[in-house]
């Protein structure tokens, strides 16, 4: 009788080819699924903007203008305050009674609510359940997957309010420094009819700035995405320069590296981070727009139509497509 010889299993050779083979399939493939994933993101970043959009044109339907900004201060009778959002002395009384607070300097996003079948939300008496509860339309998947933080959540969107930031005392309603179309609660609103320079032309609400690490704590990310007051978590302006402290490789030393760009759209990576000399942050309010996609930042225009612009826009063109009654219709392809 002869003896069978027993089966071969793998040598340590063959094992380690093996796995070399999986290894460099596995890098071959994983950029193709995050380009996948990031294409994704991108579509539910644009329908989101869509869906503002919509909400937008509804609401001036009813209300025969555009939300508002919001603004800082407290309902007549109440002691003022200038900052730094809309306060109720009264809210803890009134929502202990089952009664809604007043609402008066809340912004944008809070009044479009019924416009994206969030009436329930809206109606919500307690300001503490409103503040606290997530509404998915109001961020990019791309950037973020949540956007609860403590007792509040914030969003990624801000309304254009033109190509010059103005304070909380400036009256101006959109013929001098409020030239874009979502200004302060307690300037005239504008409406649709007021964008002379065509809806097809003019920014409504895109992608704000934000550096990766500065979630909930850079100036424009760090209130409550309903009651920000009239800030840069609001609305941000595409117009003028910015300069501001840089480092392309980690957080920049306060005074050490200035750098100065137009206000176009630019990458997360772009945005600031800056800590003093001892290494604490210092906290930034940058008030342009700007996202985490790769190549460009998605925008809803006043006619409704959702773009892509592109981080190389022209500085002259984006100030155009942010201003509603500057006079100049530019492309923004060049």
């Amino acid at each position: 009788m002869t003896r069978q010889n027993a089966p071969r299993g793998f040598t340590l050779i063959e094992l380690l080819v093996v796995i070399a083979i999986i290894a460099v399939l596995i890098g071959l493939l994983l950029p193709a699924v995050q380009k996948v994933r990031e294409a994704a993101a991108r579509m539910s970043c644009q329908n989101n903007l869509k869906q503002l959009g919509l909400a937008f044109h509804s609401f001036n339907d009813a209300n025969k203008a555009l939300p508002h900004g919001g603004r800082d201060g407290r309902p007549a009778g109440q002691t003022s305050q200038t900052c730094c959002n809309w306060d109720d002395s009264l809210v803890t009384t009134k929502n202990a009674a089952g009664q809604m607070d007043d609402r008066t300097g809340f912004n944008w996003r809070y009044q479009i609510l019924p416009y994206i079948e969030q009436d329930n939300l809206f109606n919500t008496v307690s300001r503490t359940t409103l503040l606290a509860t997530q509404v998915k339309v109001y961020n990019c998947p791309t950037r973020r997957t949540t956007a609860l933080y403590g007792a509040s959540t914030r969003s990624d969107y801000c309304g254009n309010s033109g190509t010059q930031y103005t304070s909380t005392t400036s009256s101006s309603s959109g013929n001098g420094s409020l030239d874009g179309v979502v200004v302060r609660a307690d300037v005239p609103a504008v409406g649709l009819n007021q964008i002379t320079d065509g809806t097809s032309n003019t920014v409504m609400v895109a992608e704000k700035w934000l550096h990766p690490k500065r979630h909930n704590a850079d100036g424009g990310d760090n209130e409550s995405m309903f009651n920000a007051g009239w800030d840069e978590d609001v609305v941000r302006i595409g117009g003028g320069t910015f300069t501001y402290d840089y480092n392309p490789n980690g957080p920049a030393v306060s005074g050490s590296s200035s750098r100065t760009i137009p206000r176009t759209p630019r990458h997360d990576s772009e945005a600031p981070q800056v800590v003093d000399s001892s290494g604490a942050t210092v906290n930034i309010w940058n008030q342009q727009f700007g996202s985490s996609h790769t190549g460009g930042m998605n925008a809803v225009f006043c006619d409704g139509s959702v773009r892509t612009v592109k981080y190389s826009v022209d500085a002259n063109a984006w100030s155009a497509a942010c201003s509603r009654n500057g006079g100049e219709t530019l492309s923004l392809d060049n």
